[in-house]
């Protein structure tokens, strides 16, 4: 695959805990224009990828290339600024804050005060219920709304990239197709997503193209409809 139709490649990642193995030799690449998944089961290894590409772990071994340019070793910060941002597993908002200040926490890198508030608008746009909710703080709001609240704040820092891990645990069927539309309008307007989930099912009607992981390596991958049709997948993890 090209670097032109890439906009990030992972290489040979290898990441431990205390000398206990995470990742085992991780290679994947995210494609321009199209929405990857990562669906595994607990304990796979899938949030240990999205932190060592966000800056929050150091690898052991291997390379993580945004944009054609290596950015292993970034911290969080260099990270978010060369374009990539993380929604968290368990969205690890600032609960004591207001809807609004969290979601300009989500704009602190950047000094375009009128590009600031076009994307604030736009995020309201995605999320009504939170143009409702401004002054609220974000302990007060549903795990839906808190949900959406922690996308919105991503998209704040204007990536071109989103990574979500988790982001329809606990929720409700009707909101995890709120969460899978928005997911949907965010890579038409322009911004590539990278999706890690525990809802299969989801993932893979998503996905351009996704991988499976299994004990920290990538056992499986191909485009969505691809493992929706794989024995493997249909068994472990469709219920089928």
């Amino acid at each position: 695959m090209s670097e032109d139709t890439t906009i990030l490649s992972v290489e040979g990642l290898c990441v431990s805990y205390h000398g206990v193995p995470a990742l085992q030799d991780v290679s994947l690449a995210i494609r321009r224009g199209a929405i990857t998944s990562i669906v595994g089961s607990n304990g796979a290894g899938k949030t240990t990828l999205m932190k060592a590409i966000a800056g929050l772990l150091v690898p052991d071994r291997g390379s993580v290339r945004f944009c054609g340019k290596d950015i292993g070793g970034r911290t969080p910060a260099e990270t978010v600024r060369s374009g990539i941002t993380l929604v968290p597993e368990g969205r690890r908002l600032f609960a004591q804050m207001s809807v609004r200040d969290n979601l300009m926490t989500g704009a602190y890198i950047r000094s375009d005060r009128a590009a600031i508030e076009a994307d604030f608008e736009t995020v309201l746009g995605y999320f009504p219920v939170l143009r409702e909710r401004l002054g609220t703080p974000a302990r007060a709001l549903s795990g839906g709304q808190q949900q959406m609240l922690a996308v919105g704040r991503a998209l704040m820092a204007a990536p071109r990239l989103v990574m979500l891990d988790e982001p329809t645990i606990g929720l409700a069927p009707a909101v995890v197709d709120t969460i899978a539309e928005i997911i949907e309008t965010i890579s038409r307007n322009g911004a590539e997503v990278l999706l890690v989930e525990q809802n299969a099912h989801m993932a893979l009607e998503l996905a351009a193209h996704a991988y499976v992981m299994e004990n920290g390596r990538i056992v499986l991958s191909g485009s969505g409809r691809e493992l929706m049709d794989s024995d493997l997948v249909r068994k472990a993890y469709l219920g089928l």
